[in-house]
């Protein structure tokens, strides 16, 4: 479905409105039409568009009014809106930013470098959205908490092929922002040689509009993969718009075109390290949220959800085809008198305590989850079954020959583990099979826990 824009008509300017609203709908943008603040503020409830892009002077109200208006809606707190300027003036770009504009146009529009400046605002925007509901509902609206909230100062670097005229901005910039600013070489940040850690936002200065300097270095930050989460703003030098527009559609995030305007630069690097703050906080999230779906919160072991998988795509065996491999299901011994006898919190620490000793006696590639109360799964890729058979021995006896405080008690509490354990054959099996791999080992579990516990038993009948 194409992007819907919202575009409030310009007074006493019907055939630029024409004219632009043809150029967008051209370049596959549905457009709703409004002739008034109050008038669009109506339609962006009804039709919740992708953007808007408004005239700075509305008819009805002042454009920091219809900003406002529109911000506080916590479904629209985020909403790309560009301003369209009746002349190109400092004053008028700084003041539109400042007002909570995204971005700004002056007329006579240049078509080419609207639409560059819409795509990569509605890039941003769909890849801000996507990873709110990725990150769970309570984001899903927007990142305007993050926006008021204090942020860490950021890291900037300044780019230049003139050293000199970084390290003047450098200076002038620091006097008013609050971020940790540095002038870094083209070398370095190509490389991520001798950098502490990677900049936020890359300022690069002077871009030249006759060659293809710029493009080229373009094309390489983007493909460092240590720039890839970095923020990067260009100043262009030409300010006729076809190098911006170009560096624009190719993943620059802003563009800053003619003689710098430092309040302008502040503002918009400002945007910039609370857009890439922004990010950083839902990518953050996302990633809590997955180790919280993988792994258990009391042992910090893996859980079920995470281990049954691996076993599966260890049995179906894409790699090391036909190598031997073992499951293991290992079980605290009696574990119920110790919450009878001491409660949960000393079960607890039992239980973190065994988790811990286990994990240390594994491999790094071996995998151990906690999969029931007191019941953990270990599996071993590449292990004969001598080698599970002493493996799982050590760990019974590294259980038994230690003891957990209990807290407030002054006890020392001995526990023991008993396991049962399964041989798989890589590339053999599948989800089915691993599952029939770990029934195997609890059956043998069964066996050590008949024997006496403290002990192992390995499966008889090893997996088809």
């Amino acid at each position: 479905m194409p992007d819907v824009v919202v575009l409030l008509s310009m007074p006493g300017a019907d055939d630029t409105a024409i004219k632009l609203i043809a150029e967008l709908r051209a370049a596959y943008f549905d457009v709703a039409q409004a002739r008034s603040g109050a008038e669009a503020l109506e339609a962006i409830r009804r039709d919740r568009p992708d953007m808007i892009v408004a005239n700075a002077k509305l008819r009805d109200m002042e454009a920091q009014e219809f900003i406002a208006r529109v911000r506080a809606r916590p479904d629209l707190a985020v909403i790309p809106i560009v301003l369209i300027l009746p002349e190109d003036c400092r004053e008028g770009r700084v003041a539109s930013l400042l007002a909570g504009a995204d971005d700004v146009i002056a007329q006579p529009i240049n078509e080419r470098m609207l639409l560059a400046r819409m795509r990569g605002l509605l890039r941003q925007h769909h890849t801000l959205q996507d990873m709110r509901m990725s990150a769970g509902p309570d984001c899903a609206s927007g990142f305007s908490e993050a926006q008021g909230s204090f942020q860490t100062p950021g890291e900037i670097a300044l780019l230049s092929i003139d050293k000199a005229d970084a390290a003047g901005l450098r200076a002038r910039l620091q006097a008013t922002c609050r971020d940790k600013i540095t002038v870094m070489e083209t070398a370095r940040a190509l490389t991520n040689s001798g950098a502490p850690r990677v900049p936020d936002v890359v300022v690069l200065l002077s871009m030249p509009g006759a060659d293809d300097t710029a493009i080229k270095l373009i094309a390489e930050l983007r493909a460092a993969p240590h720039m890839r989460h970095s923020r990067l703003l260009a100043v262009v030098q030409d300010d006729t718009g076809p190098l911006a527009a170009t560096l624009l559609d190719m993943g620059v995030d802003d563009v800053l075109s003619g003689a710098l305007n430092l309040p302008e630069l502040t503002l918009r690097l400002e945007n910039q390290m609370r857009r890439k703050k922004a990010i950083e906080g839902l990518r953050n999230r996302l990633h809590d949220g997955l180790r919280a779906a993988m792994i258990d919160p009391l042992t910090g072991l893996y859980n079920r959800r995470f281990a049954l998988p691996f076993l599966t795509e260890l049995a179906q065996g894409q790699q090391g085809q036909g190598r031997s491999f073992a499951v293991m299901v290992a079980d605290l011994d009696h574990f119920k008198r110790v919450n009878d006898a001491y409660g949960h919190a000393a079960g607890d620490k039992v239980l973190v305590h065994v988790a811990d000793l286990l994990r240390r006696g594994l491999r790094e590639n071996d995998l151990i989850a906690r999969i029931g109360g007191e019941e953990f799964l270990i599996v071993m890729p590449d292990t004969s079954a001598q080698t599970a058979q002493e493996t799982a021995s050590r760990l019974c006896r590294d259980v038994a020959a230690t003891t957990v405080p209990v807290p407030g008690s002054g006890a020392e509490l001995g526990v023991t583990v008993s396991i049962g354990v399964a041989m798989g054959l890589s590339g053999k099996q599948g989800q089915a099979d691993a599952e029939a791999l770990i029934e195997q080992a609890d059956r043998a579990l069964y066996g050590s826990k008949a024997c006496g516990r403290n002990t192992v038993t390995v499966c008889a009948r090893p997996a088809a």
